[in-house]
Parts: structure tokens; C-alpha cells; sequence
């Protein structure tokens, strides 16, 4: 998101934040990382308005990690009773007393020292640093999920692999990474459940509505897709480019997949296409004639719901690598063919290139 939708999203908030005991009144203030904790964690798998009073309650009694500590496990549990997944009250009295013992009772502000406590995950952790701490440190939660699923016409879920996780998380840091990415994080969980609904969405109302791909497609209710959605075949060519001077093409953006990490290049093909220079070389920037154009195979690939046929088509150039430029909205890039494993992390690619022989 620009700088424009982000003021717009935060104004947003600012005016319609609801009255939630966890959230001071000025949502701007910094918070105690005690409480974004305990109501977070709360939060998993439960309602907003089931956690209020329970939330008020435990406050009351058990108003800091010290106290908390001191606690007896029987009576946590009295006071957790009806929130349901014990496990979860279990684990923060066995952080509150960690904390209490290696912290003095104050929550640590890393990312790697929360989540080494019992129960803290990605998402708790995030939410402690960038709500209390105002640290620019991303959250994903479902809310989240489901606005950007909606804005970037995103049709797989971040449990479906680790790639789709990844393009998520990547959407959740962009938005964090920011001064006030604190006010981000909470404005988009916000947005999610108040407006960006699973049923009903109020896409009227919704301050990110002209940059929302599935509004403007008329398709809103479809995104996200449901955890049952029915596998999708996908066949194509994935091509090994190498330039004169042993530089191989990879391409950031603008493409099915992979598009907020540098991959090959690839494109929807029909099966049993002719072995040729493809005409989508034009696509990348590619203007040297080709010496070599060789049918590598293909493999077996799976990205969320794709069940992938992959064609690779190696081409080495006559001419030398250019500078890393944009075209077409990919940032086109040209790596050491040496360093091809390290630079592209994604198994996809690392299918590719075996295929080709470039890497062993």
C-alpha cells in the first residue's frame, strides 16, 4: 500500500476505533505489553465481545506478570473457565512465572525472546511489540488474512504452503514497516472485523475500497478461498535464461507466482507447445538472439491449491547480462550463475535449474 491508502486507513481508524478495555482511549499511546498479551491470547479463537468481561476480570485479579505468577494453576484455570483450550491459560502461567524469574516481570521486547516463551507465537509476538512497543514489527492474524486475500486478489490460504505463508507475512511487514505501523496493524484488524466481514463485507465503508481488486472485480464474498477449495491444474513453461557472460534472468513481481521473491521467469502454457524462443521473451527485456534453445523436461510442483505441470525451456543467450531495471512492473534481475542456489530460495526455481543442468 502507498503512503496515501495507509493515512487513509489510519484516519479510519482513529475515528472509528471501538471501546475495548484492552485499548486506551487514545489509540496512538504506547500500551502494557502485560495486557496486549493476556487479550491477545484471549483473542485466539474466541469472540470480541465474549473476551471483554473475561479480560475485565482477569485484570482485576491478576493485574501484572508478577501476580500473575504467584498464582496457583487451579485458579487460573477458575478464572479462564469458559474461554475454552486450557492449554493456552496453562502456558501463561508457565511464561508469567519464566518471565517473572529470568525478566524481572517485564515482558521482553524481541521478537526471538517472546516467542522461546510457552504459547507465544508469530502473531502474539508481533502483537506485543508493535502494540506496546510501537516496534514496526508485523501480525497476521485471520482479520488480516482475509483484507489482504480481498485487496490483492490472493485465491490461497497461508496454511496452504509455505510460499503462500510467506506472501502473506511479506503483505503484513510492507504495512508494519512503517512510524506508525503500530496503528496499521491495529486498523487492519480492525477493518477485518468490523467491516472486511466474512459475511456481509460493508465494502461502502471501507476506507481501502479503491485499491480492493476483489471489489472492483465484483467478487469480494469469494475471498479468501474456503480451506476446501478444489485443486486447481496449472500447466506452463519456466524458463533457464542465460546471458554470454554466465548470468541467469530472475524476475520480482508480475507473475502468477512468487511474486514478492525474485524467481524464474514463467508463464501459463498449453501442453506439448513447439520448442522454440518464446514470444513471452519480450516480456522480460529480452532483445539478444538465442544460440541455444533447449526442451530440459518438466516436473511436478504444488503452490497452494495448484497441481503445477512445469515445462523448462533453457535459452542461452548470444549477448551479455544488463543492469537490474523494471519492465512490465517485474523488476528484472540477472544473477551469478554460481550463486543461483543461494539467490533463489524457492523450490520452484531450484527444480528449474536442476533440470537444466545449471546447478547439480
Amino acid at each position: 500500500m502507498f503512503s496515501r491508502e495507509l493515512k487513509r486507513l489510519r484516519d479510519w481508524f482513529i475515528k472509528n476505533a471501538a471501546e475495548l478495555p484492552w485499548r486506551p482511549s487514545d489509540v496512538c499511546d504506547f500500551r502494557d505489553p502485560y495486557a496486549v498479551w493476556i487479550s491477545e491470547t484471549m483473542l485466539q479463537q474466541t469472540q470480541v465481545s465474549t473476551v471483554k468481561d473475561y479480560f475485565t476480570r482477569w485484570m482485576k485479579r491478576f493485574p501484572n506478570v508478577k501476580t500473575l505468577a504467584a498464582a496457583e494453576e487451579e485458579e487460573v484455570f477458575k478464572y479462564w473457565q469458559g474461554l475454552g483450550y486450557y492449554s493456552r491459560a496453562r502456558n501463561i502461567l508457565k511464561t508469567a512465572r519464566i518471565v517473572t524469574e529470568n525478566c524481572a516481570g517485564v515482558m521482553p521486547a524481541t521478537r526471538k525472546e517472546l516467542e522461546a516463551l510457552p504459547g507465544i507465537g508469530a502473531y502474539t509476538a508481533g502483537a506485543i511489540l508493535s502494540l506496546a512497543y510501537h516496534k514496526p514489527e508485523a501480525i497476521l492474524d485471520g482479520n488480516l488474512v482475509r483484507v489482504f486475500s480481498r485487496l490483492y486478489l490472493l485465491d490461497f490460504l497461508p496454511m496452504d504452503s509455505r510460499d503462500s505463508n510467506e506472501t502473506y507475512w511479506n503483505y503484513a511487514r510492507e504495512v508494519s514497516d512503517h512510524p506508525k505501523g503500530f496503528l496499521h496493524n491495529e486498523a487492519l484488524m480492525e477493518l477485518g472485523r468490523t467491516t472486511c466481514k466474512v459475511k456481509s463485507p460493508e465494502c461502502e465503508n471501507c476506507p481501502l475500497r479503491s485499491e480492493c481488486k476483489a471489489h472492483a472485480e465484483g467478487l469480494t464474498p469469494s475471498f479468501p478461498p474456503s480451506k476446501k477449495h478444489l485443486q486447481k491444474d496449472w500447466h506452463g513453461t519456466v524458463l533457464v535464461i542465460e546471458s554470454a557472460d554466465n548470468k541467469i534472468l530472475t524476475v520480482h513481481g508480475g507473475q502468477k507466482f512468487f511474486n514478492n521473491q525474485f524467481a524464474l521467469p514463467h508463464y501459463e502454457s498449453p501442453r506439448n507447445a513447439t520448442v522454440g524462443v518464446p514470444a513471452e521473451m519480450a516480456c522480460y527485456g529480452i532483445t539478444e538472439s538465442a544460440e541455444l534453445v533447449e526442451d530440459c523436461g518438466s516436473f511436478k510442483h504444488s503452490i497452494t491449491v495448484h497441481k503445477m505441470d512445469c515445462q523448462v525451456l533453457y535459452i542461452k543467450l548470444a549477448g551479455p547480462s544488463c543492469e537490474p531495471h523494471i519492465k512490465n512492473k517485474m523488476e528484472i534481475r540477472w544473477i551469478e550463475k554460481a550463486s543461483a542456489t543461494e539467490a533463489l530460495a524457492n523450490s520452484f526455481s531450484l527444480k528449474a535449474l536442476k533440470l537444466a543442468k545449471v546447478i547439480p
